[in-house]
């Protein structure tokens, strides 16, 4: 499967939990984003092992007009 597919599928089931959740719970749409909201939030402050960072060594070169 490729990283396509694999989106798609995580799309497809990420709806597909959103719906039921929706109906069995009768949740509401405010309250079904604010969740959304929050896990976003925790993904994007949360320290990922898959993003390396790497010091630069060259000196900032700035050209003097």
């Amino acid at each position: 499967m490729d990283i396509n597919e694999q989106t798609d599928a995580l799309l497809f089931d990420l709806q597909n939990a959103v719906n039921r959740f929706h109906k069995e719970f009768e949740l509401n749409h405010a309250t079904i984003i604010g969740c959304l909201e929050m896990v976003k939030l925790d993904y994007l402050t949360e320290p990922s092992e898959d993003v390396e960072f790497e010091e630069d060594d060259e000196e900032d070169e700035t050209v003097d007009f």
